[in-house]
């Protein structure tokens, strides 16, 4: 084994019962076996094994392959509220909850939990390959949107939402809690590179102008229909198999309003370089067309207008306010949690770090779209608060240019 996996200590009869359980046959015995570290994950306590071999059976040699996913205690998030509750998908597992999903969305075979020692959990489940290749196409994401509407729409339409401690609740609160830190560091730092390069022009006043008045945008999120979700469902968690979605990593599953779990399939696509930003209002039009329709057919008669809101709204919040301020920004400024973050690619200078123009635009149409939706009197409110900022800044000769 190679230096990622020699601490891996796996007794044979227990491997070989897991192996079993995969195979579905009771008389298989393990041969062989090695583990390959996987990597493209952004969970920081966490490291993901295929663990592979041969067993016999029936005196054939066969391949085999499982998914061992190790999850470290953080005890930066060790209360079960936190929107990174580091036990929550172990939990979700044991509790049966991820088990009994049999829709158009259901999680990867959990064969065994073991809790280790040094209080880590041990997740062994069932290997999931992709049917296509890395990039999706239109059709793809479209029938992935289709079925996170059935998903959700199914808990809409009258089965039971889970009540289990470890659900999330106010995830996107608590999200945007955590970003508390950098916001005051850009109200300290607007002239600094990694800020202006990432909000160019007015954008930094139309950020700080957002940022004061999200407590109410969250509450009118709070007051749309709730459902049970994935919560981070985008293509490097997501799998599709003859027309069903496998969905990994669900460290973030609970409760959230109608609409919001659209919101990460589109912004990582985007963002990530999975789709073209120039084609943004492509993707998001076929796929939100496509998630009412797997609304429907779970049986929920959604109004179109209240699904809407629920995606701009949390489109907005967590990815210009949670993720782009919260967390991009703190993981730049931080070597070592940027080379962390961006273990497979090239590490990015964070004095050189732009955005890109058809993110820009898709971000400021989607803002403009929200002025539509929430009326007039949120549209003054943010337009006197982003004048307010753009003065105070060009004052300082800390804001230049328009966009």
């Amino acid at each position: 084994m190679g230096k990622d996996e020699e601490n891996l200590q796996i007794d044979p009869a227990y491997l070989s019962s897991l192996v079993r359980a995969a195979s579905q046959n009771p008389r298989s015995m393990v041969n062989d076996w090695q583990a390959q570290r996987l990597h493209g994950g952004f969970q920081l306590n966490s490291s993901i094994y295929r663990l592979q071999g041969h067993m016999q059976e029936a005196g054939n040699l066969l391949p085999w392959s499982l998914v061992l996913k190790v999850i470290r205690p953080d005890p930066a998030y060790a209360d079960l509220h936190d929107y990174r509750y580091w036990k929550r998908e172990a939990l979700a597992y044991q509790s049966g909850v991820l088990n009994e999903l049999t829709g158009p969305v259901v999680a990867p075979r959990c064969y065994d939990i073991c809790v280790q020692p040094d209080g880590s959990y041990w997740l062994f489940l069932e290997d999931i390959h992709a049917e296509s290749g890395s990039s999706w196409t239109l059709e793809q994401y479209v029938s992935i949107a289709r079925c996170l509407g059935e998903f959700n729409g199914a808990y809409l339409a009258g089965r039971p939402l889970p009540q289990a401690a470890w659900i999330a609740r106010d995830w996107l609160r608590n999200y945007l809690e955590h970003a508390i830190p950098a916001v005051d560091f850009i109200r300290k730092n607007p002239h600094h590179p990694l800020i202006r390069n990432i909000f160019p022009g007015n954008t930094l006043a139309q950020i700080l102008a957002f940022w004061d008045l999200h407590p109410r945008l969250l509450q009118i999120l709070d007051h749309l229909p709730q459902t049970f979700c994935h919560q981070d469902a985008f293509d490097r968690n997501l799998f599709l198999r003859r027309g069903q979605t496998i969905a990994i990593d669900w460290g973030y599953a609970g409760i959230a309003p109608l609409g919001s779990e659209l919101a990460p399939l589109i912004a990582a696509a985007i963002g990530m370089g999975s789709f073209p930003a120039s084609q943004a209002r492509e993707l998001d039009a076929a796929c939100f067309a496509a998630y009412l329709e797997g609304l429907r057919q779970a049986g929920y008669q959604p109004d179109a207008r209240q699904v809407r809101l629920g995606f701009t709204l949390t489109l907005g919040l967590r990815y210009l306010l949670g993720n782009a301020v919260g967390e991009t920004i703190p993981s730049l400024l931080d070597q070592e949690r940027r080379e962390r973050l961006f273990e497979n690619v090239p590490v990015p200078d964070p004095e050189n770090v732009k955005s890109d123009p058809g993110n820009v635009s898709y971000y400021q149409g989607l803002v403009f779209e929200l002025f539509k939706q929430l009326g007039l009197g949120f549209t003054l409110r943010l337009l006197v608060r982003t004048s307010g900022y753009m003065i105070r800044l060009r004052s300082k000769g800390e804001l230049g240019g328009v966009l």
